[in-house]
């Protein structure tokens, strides 16, 4: 069975786990407790004298508890929706100024993005959000705190309810430790990262990255006006958030904005071993884009995406990021052409020679290495502007806190690891129905089902379109392919050029195939690959990150872990979805009973909602974290009181029963395994035998 029938069929039992039981709604939780005698009270307008311009916002209240866990009434002032950039499609943002008057008393439209989201959509997104304590006058000089939202480049808006400020900058004003807190959008998808030749274009397509530098600008000119503290910046991502934050503190840039933007740097679940796309891999996929909206909107001529409607551009984002679509980059399978008389082998086989890994391709709009050197007679150096360097290979510049949440990869790996109960899933259908065991049969089966799922038509045609004996009679891969599913997502996940890397992998114990013919093979593959994903990509190299800088004491650096499990799965898709988005869905699925990348947020922001916007009920153990970690990320402590040392192994752990606190020899004591190599700590055997990064050598 080829890897692109195992890897579609993943999907379709991904979907059939839910139908048979599987539930993303919140868990039962403590009963509520009683309603508080203290309520919020209506929001009023206010006016701020800035030079010549007047700023309208709200004076709002919150009711948070204090220390002792009393529920108390704050009240705060509240700037939204702020135009901090203005732009044209396709070109880079342009800084504002205030205008004579600024209403900033409603969020303002959110970037284009095909999940919903609670905010309109528009192109004129450009937008950034304030909240400060009440009665914050311009000499206060307060600690900023900047807030880039995750999403994959693809989703998210700074006005999103789990992460408005309002709460922990009351808790900052209520315990006098008051800061302003600042959240931002940014654009996204193809608008955020398209291909521009570099010669042509100095400054290149990484638009998100350019509107983020927009935006720490404005807040560097503007924040003092609010009682803001320029000089005091910290500059706080998550997700795709935390990537940009790694990529905006380089000085491999020519435009360098560290230590004059921003001071210091908290990086939530970046995945450090993400290998971004090179600038040949951008143009490739520009090509495809291209491709999408001629077969969309062409007609005798290829279109220009710039003269589409954003809805149309809309429309071919929405097949780029098609999960099936991302599975044929990930895999090269969409190379292949029928029609075509050498099938598109050539190039399925260049892909692999000409890419370190295939990450990017499910990430395809992150930002792009927009530098490319020389390569011979036709291929001329092009200088990069954004992004220069891989993140990895570069060091942290200002005082750090970077980390990683137990199960961050689970969203990423989730549907490759399937694969691995693949064998076992088409043995349990085949028995059911008395037929005999023939993929395609079971394949049959799952498709009859998804056939009454009017919501999955297009999965059930791109499955129908390309059967697997077609695949196999063009790509004759048999002996390339290795004898569990395991092995082979494995080798397709890191990349066919980095054979050797996954060999000695596969040689440690912790990592050895086991035979798939059994259920409790199939499944302990499943964990394998999955802790092995996410120590390659977020845990292992956050921890190489910290020992570098720790080593080099430049900076200092805190390492932490987010080890809590929540009573609420914060990837909860919405009850209020007329259709199922088949990539919202995964996501939900995968993070069952997991602390999945985002797991973290509603702490940090003592904010009780998911990454959908659904409003939660905490459980008495949620409540207690959500007060302390809230505190604890807003504050110079964070910093100061946790740092790593690369001799202690030092890592803060937001643990299993809420505890907050400094483990010493975290991999030893906590990461043990089996194999002689990794008894030392997991992390730290990869570490010593090339692994981790291995595959940017």
């Amino acid at each position: 069975m080829t890897v692109f029938y195992r890897s579609t069929l993943a999907v379709l039992i991904s979907l059939t786990l839910v139908a048979c039981g599987s539930d993303d709604s919140p868990s039962v939780t403590d009963p509520e407790p009683e309603v508080p005698v203290v309520e919020p009270l209506p929001p009023q307008q206010i006016d701020l004298i800035i030079g010549d311009s007047t700023v309208m916002g709200l004076r709002e209240s919150v009711v948070i508890n204090d220390v002792e866990g009393t529920a108390t009434r704050v009240e705060l002032e509240a700037f939204k929706g702020i135009t901090y950039a203005t732009s044209a499609r396709f070109e880079h943002s342009v800084v504002t100024e205030l205008t004579d008057v600024v209403d900033a008393t409603v969020f303002g439209d959110a970037c284009p993005q095909l999940d919903l989201t609670v905010q309109e959509q528009s192109e004129d997104c450009l937008n950034l959000n304030i909240w400060r304590p009440e009665d914050t006058v311009e000499s206060a000089e307060l600690p900023v705190y900047v807030f880039i939202h995750g999403g994959d480049f693809e989703f998210g808006s700074g006005s999103d309810p789990l992460v408005q400020g309002d709460n922990v900058v009351a808790q900052g004003a209520l315990d006098d430790k008051p800061f302003i807190a600042v959240t931002l959008n940014y654009r996204l998808g193809i608008l955020g990262s398209y291909w521009l030749d570099g010669s042509k274009n100095d400054k290149g397509g990484n638009f998100a990255l350019g509107d983020q530098k927009r935006a720490l600008e404005w807040v560097h000119n503007n924040i003092s006006a609010f009682g803001g503290d320029p000089e005091k910046v910290t500059l706080v991502g998550q997700g795709a958030g935390a990537m940009s934050v790694g990529i905006l503190q380089q000085t491999e840039t020519k435009e360098v904005i560290t230590g004059t933007y921003f001071q210091r740097a908290i990086m939530q679940s970046n995945p450090y071993g993400f290998d971004y796309k090179s600038y040949n891999q951008a143009k490739t996929y520009q090509g495809k884009l291209q491709a999408y909206g001629d077969e969309l909107f062409g007609t005798t001529a290829a279109v220009s995406l710039n003269d589409l409607t954003l809805e149309q551009i809309m429309q071919v984002q929405e097949k780029a990021l098609n999960p099936l679509a991302k599975i044929g980059a990930w895999s090269g399978l969409d190379c292949i052409d029928l029609d075509r008389i050498d099938y598109g082998v050539p190039c399925f086989l260049s892909k692999f020679s000409a890419e370190i890994t295939p990450f990017a391709n499910l990430k395809p709009f992150a930002p792009y290495m927009d530098y490319r050197p020389k390569g011979g007679l036709f291929e001329p150096e092009v200088k990069g502007y954004h992004l220069e360097a891989q993140p990895a290979l570069t060091e942290l510049n200002v005082p750090t806190v970077l980390g990683f949440n137990t199960n961050d990869s689970r969203i990423v790996s989730y549907v490759p690891s399937l694969t691995s109960l693949i064998p076992t899933i088409i043995e349990l259908i085949n028995e059911q129905n008395n037929a005999p065991e023939d993929p395609d049969a079971a394949a049959a089966d799952i498709e009859a089902w998804l056939a009454s799922q009017d919501n999955l038509e297009l999965v059930q045609q791109q499955l129908m379109g390309l059967t697997a004996d077609e695949i196999e009679a063009q790509l004759e891969l048999g002996d390339i392919l290795p004898s569990t599913a395991y092995d082979a997502i494995t080798r397709f996940f890191f990349g066919l050029g980095n054979g050797e890397l996954i060999d000695s992998v596969f040689a440690l114990t912790d990592f050895y195939p086991n035979e798939e013919d059994e259920l409790t093979g199939a499944t302990g593959n499943m964990a394998q690959f999955n802790l092995l994903t996410n120590d390659m990509l977020f845990s292992g190299p956050a921890r190489v990150k910290a020992k570098q800088t720790s080593d080099t004491a430049e900076q200092a650096v805190t390492l932490y872990n987010f080890d809590y499990q929540p009573s609420f799965n914060v990837w909860t898709t919405s009850n209020d979805a007329t259709s199922i988005d088949l990539g919202a869905l995964i996501k939900s699925i995968s993070c069952i009973g997991k602390m999945c990348v985002g797991a973290e947020l509603p702490f940090v922001f003592n904010k009780p909602y998911t990454v959908t916007g659904n409003k939660i009920n905490p459980s008495a153990s949620d409540v207690a974290l959500m007060d302390k970690l809230s505190r604890l990320w807003f504050s110079d402590a964070l910093f100061d009181n946790y740092q790593f040392t690369t001799a202690d192994d030092t890592v803060l752990v937001i643990g299993a029963d809420t505890s907050i606190q400094v483990e010493e020899n975290w991999d030893k004591r906590k990461q043990a395994g089996l194999d002689p190599e990794l008894r030392e700590g997991r992390l730290t055997g990869l570490e010593d035998l090339g692994l981790i990064l291995g595959y940017f050598n």
